[in-house]
């Protein structure tokens, strides 16, 4: 494919930027200048300050503007405007100036250079940055973005997968529609999740200050996007709790049996029966973890699994072995208690080490080439 021949859409989702839109259209039309044939679709969820109308004083022939009525949400306006798209490549950017244009001929380099199904405009690869954010604001977008490479495969695959400014081959969407199922405001997790990207790059860019009104960044918009990542990971981590919460049971019983039948086990030998009660209760949460928490990634045997799992956990379980005989035997508390409070302590890093190490994700090869 060569630049002059270069098929782009550019969808901009909109709700209430009747003051942003006009100086966007106006800087796309400035700025784009190695796609010769673009358009440029608004999609606008019935904007109270009439953004819509706004919008439709301003395109040209071959633009498009959607007034959606009854319908929100920023995925779901995005993923319409794609649908109303004919041409091979969408950038997707926000309406408040944040998204410079000017870094679409950049977008458009590197999916013609790599043949790209995804080109992802970062904050965060070097010569990338924001303008104008607190250290709150950049903590939380930190945050999220370590959730999402904690809990999802795709996204610890790219520096920014909370960009809001990407490109996509329209086939990509088109292809996978049923499986889409966007909710909140990161349609892009969706699509590397979901989408089956073969290669995705990168190009840096500066995240600018808000023009006029206000962020929608609230505390809905952050339960929607912590609903949305666990939705896309299969509800893994509450999965996971589940399964270490009966494990955990196992573990006590073992110690509370111990206790009341063996008692040399939970006192003299306690080191003994904690180490039995633990190897018992990882076998069960192997069991279960294979047959429901990570069912969908079983890659290799079960026996190498299983080691590769006493294996992974190993530091886990040696801070729960640790922690539970120090506190037994630093603080002669009851060892049932004492058992409990190490589970408690390893468990974090149990799970941690089971999704990066253990239950890797199978099927789909997502390249990145930067």
């Amino acid at each position: 494919m060569e630049v002059k021949n270069f098929q782009l859409s550019i969808v901009i989702p909109t709700y209430n930027e009747k003051e942003n839109i006009e100086l966007l259209i106006n800087e796309i039309r400035r700025e784009v200048s190695l796609a010769r044939n673009y358009d440029i679709i608004v999609v606008d969820d019935n904007s109270l300050d009439g953004t819509w109308l706004k919008a439709l004083d301003l395109i040209n022939n071959n633009d498009i503007v959607v007034r959606r009525i009854n319908f929100k949400g920023l995925s779901t306006a995005i993923i319409d405007g794609i649908i109303f798209s004919n041409k091979e490549y969408i950038v997707v950017m926000d309406a408040d100036l944040q998204h410079p244009p000017k870094y679409i001929n950049s977008m458009i380099e590197s999916a013609v250079k790599k043949n790209a199904d995804i080109v992802i405009a970062s904050r965060y690869r070097e010569g990338g940055g924001v303008e104008g954010w607190s250290t709150l604001r950049l903590i939380v977008s930190k945050g999220a973005t370590l959730i999402a490479k904690l809990l999802l495969p795709n996204a610890r695959r790219v520096s920014d997968p909370m960009s809001g400014f990407f490109m996509v081959r329209r086939n990509i969407i088109a292809k996978n529609l049923s499986k889409l199922n966007p909710m909140g405001f990161k349609i892009l997790l969706e699509i590397l999740e979901r989408g089956s990207p073969s290669i995705v790059t990168e190009i840096p860019y500066t995240f600018r200050s808000r023009v006029y009104g206000e962020s929608k960044l609230g505390v809905r918009t952050i339960i929607a996007y912590i609903l949305h990542v666990l939705n896309l990971c299969g509800w893994r981590p509450i999965k996971f709790g589940i399964v270490g919460g009966l494990g955990t049971l196992v573990n006590l019983s073992i110690i509370a049996f111990f206790k009341y039948y063996l008692p040399v086990l939970a006192s003299k030998l306690f080191l003994l029966g904690s180490s039995i009660a633990i190897e018992v209760s990882t076998l069960f949460n192997f069991i279960v973890h294979e047959i429901w928490t990570f069912k969908d990634r079983r890659i290799g045997t079960p026996y190498r699994r299983l080691l590769l799992f006493h294996l992974t956990i190993l530091p886990g379980l040696l801070t729960q072995l640790i922690t539970a005989n120090i506190i037994f035997y630093g603080t002669s508390i009851n060892p049932i208690i004492s058992q409990l409070l190490g589970i408690l302590i390893g468990f974090p890093i149990n799970y941690i080490l089971s999704e990066l190490g253990i239950w890797k994700k199978g099927g789909t090869y997502l390249a990145v080439k930067t």
